[in-house]
């Protein structure tokens, strides 16, 4: 499951030998990729079109508790099995989170998880832009309402045809590219590929809704792991029966866990990521610091598939051999 602003396409955007799903399926594993409510394969309902205000009215929460057991059913069901590998990046380690400390009999049906720059506690994140942002969280919704805006950096022709003239690795603005990507999820000792930014900004950005950029600034600010604030006690009453948000039970978490956290990561720092393990006291816990990587290099940087996915296949290797030797 993919992070905040991308999609399915971040696991295959690298191309062959460089992309954990197609690595995964080279070594004939069965690979399902999902796509968060809301991004561009996602758009889908039953009575609501994405120009509806209520088609928005989502945070992570309810991809955590709705959508992901939904996909994890689905993927059972269709392959008979019992229990699947789970990879997840950044926000997709957050939905993961969320429904195994809501709906812990879940965890039965995971036989492992790998969590590549997980999301938890923001306490200590020091991106500039999402820092800046939960600062003024107040004008910003301010804004967004004036502007009647629910769905944010959708995908778009715009900036697909821009990310390939702009991004592209001849274009003299190509560095401006980079270091904006930078800015945001921290300056990598690895430099991208000059050949990946254009085929990244294919798929990226697809889309999220403003709850899920609220509630994660609500978390920055609260230096907790916790549901929506409604930011009103009888809001809050009426859906939690308490006037503040109550925390994420991770201790309801049971599951063999690999964490990487990169030391260049500006999103989920180390602090951050050795308080979730801490919390995390009821599962078996593999923690990699990879040093130099920022929070999307498990997934672009070129040593990824020697330093990040071979640990990732290993496991699921041996967790199989195991179940098969039973």
């Amino acid at each position: 499951m993919h992070g905040l602003l991308g999609s399915a396409g971040d696991f295959v955007s690298g191309g062959r030998g460089r992309s954990l799903a197609l690595e995964l399926h080279a070594r004939c594993f069965d690979v399902w990729l999902a796509n968060a409510r809301g991004t561009t394969h996602s758009r889908g309902h039953r009575t609501l079109q994405t120009s509806d205000a209520r088609f928005w009215r989502f945070s992570w929460h309810e991809i955590g508790i709705y959508d992901l057991p939904a996909i994890v059913d689905y993927v059972l069901a269709r392959t008979n099995r019992r229990q699947l590998h789970y990879v997840g990046h950044s926000q997709g380690t957050t939905v993961l989170l969320v429904l195994l400390s809501q709906r812990p009999e879940y965890n039965a049906r995971f036989a492992n998880a790998a969590l590549l720059a997980p999301v938890a506690f923001l306490q200590h994140l020091s991106s500039p832009p999402l820092r800046l942002l939960a600062s003024d969280s107040s004008m910003a919704t301010l804004l967004l309402n004036k502007l009647g805006l629910h769905e944010l950096l959708p995908a778009s022709a715009l900036t697909q045809v821009g990310g390939q003239f702009f991004c592209t690795a001849s274009r003299p603005t190509y560095a401006l590219c980079t270091l904006f990507t930078s800015v945001y999820v921290g300056f990598s000792d690895y430099p991208l590929d000059r050949s990946i930014l254009p085929r990244i900004l294919e798929t990226t950005p697809a889309g999220i809704s403003r709850g899920q950029l609220q509630h994660f600034g609500q978390l920055i600010n609260s230096g907790k792991f916790q549901q929506y604030d409604y930011r009103s006690p009888r809001l809050n009453t009426l859906r939690y029966g308490r006037t503040t948000p109550p925390s994420y039970q991770l201790a309801n978490v049971r599951l063999q866990l690999q964490i990487f956290h990169g030391s260049r990561d500006t999103l989920s720092s180390l602090a951050d990521v050795q308080r979730l393990v801490r919390e995390l006291r009821n599962s078996v816990t593999q923690m990699y610091q990879v040093p130099g990587y920022n929070h999307i290099d498990f997934l672009f940087a070129s040593s990824a598939p020697q330093v990040v996915f071979q640990r990732i296949i290993q496991q699921a290797w041996q967790l199989d051999m195991a179940l098969a030797a039973l």
